[in-house]
């Protein structure tokens, strides 16, 4: 398999073997073409919200912002459609790679494929990623095979310009705190934290107030000489009485 410059996928593109629509010049790198954001995506919950299904055409600023621990789902804006001697491998643009944004996809487009590319984004990151709508966001590469595949892909993803709904279940329904809550539970023990100080300093101040109840109370001269008494049998050795005895003189069942 040979890799395609950037001079032999417009070629292609424009004889039509090959489908990148809609397709835009400035995309097209030495050996590759930048995949652009499309509009859907979807979002994984954090804290008490639901995950949700987003159309950033219609979000404030046309913008995706990737939370640091979020898992979200997008779709390239771009419909591909490989012929029979073509396949395809893709990537993250390394200007996002380096902000800590990893991509989760197939290994490869199989020759024949014809739709959108959907694509897991996970932010390691420790800051807020954006990607605003359009934003070129994937390099992907194409390779001539030796010869036309005998089989060309015709799987479920076939035609594919939605998310496929095992997609939308496992993100959507997710029920699980992920990495995007802790800096919530950051702030919690934060707040919990300076409760608990508060609360020292009421106890201190309340036993402030309260102060010994013992003090200024004297032992009488009798106690203190059985005190005395104990103190000096406890030191030659000799112990208290049995504890059948006292059980016994205390009509106790032993």
């Amino acid at each position: 398999m040979a890799t395609l410059s950037g001079d032999a996928i417009q070629r292609l593109v424009k004889t039509g073997q090959l489908q990148i629509e809609p397709f835009y010049e400035d995309a097209i790198q030495p050996a590759s073409y930048d995949l652009r954001l499309g509009k859907r995506a979807l979002i994984s919950p954090k804290g008490d919200e639901s995950g949700k299904a987003v159309d950033l055409d219609k979000e404030k600023d046309q913008t995706l912002t990737i939370l640091p621990g979020q898992y979200v789902a997008i779709l390239t804006e771009e419909k591909l459609g490989l012929p029979d001697d073509i396949c395809a491998r893709f990537g993250l643009k390394s200007s996002l790679a380096r902000k800590g944004l990893m991509s989760f996809g197939g290994i490869q487009v199989d020759p024949g494929f014809v739709g959108r590319l959907a694509i897991s984004l996970f932010n390691v990151g420790p800051e807020n990623i954006q990607i605003r709508l359009g934003t070129p966001t994937f390099t992907i590469e194409f390779e001539r095979l030796e010869e036309p595949a005998s089989k060309p892909y015709s799987g479920e993803y076939q035609y594919q310009d939605d998310f496929p709904a095992e997609q939308y279940n496992f993100i959507l329904s997710a029920h699980t705190v992920s990495l995007a809550d802790i800096p919530d539970l950051r702030e919690q023990v934060r707040q919990l934290n300076n409760r608990l100080a508060v609360v020292d300093v009421l106890r201190e101040d309340i036993e402030e107030l309260i102060g010994d109840p013992d003090q200024g109370l004297e032992l009488n001269d009798e106690v203190k000489q059985r005190l005395r008494q104990c103190l000096l049998l406890t030191g030659r050795g000799k112990g208290t009485r049995e504890a059948l005895e006292v059980a016994k003189n205390l009509g106790l069942t032993w």
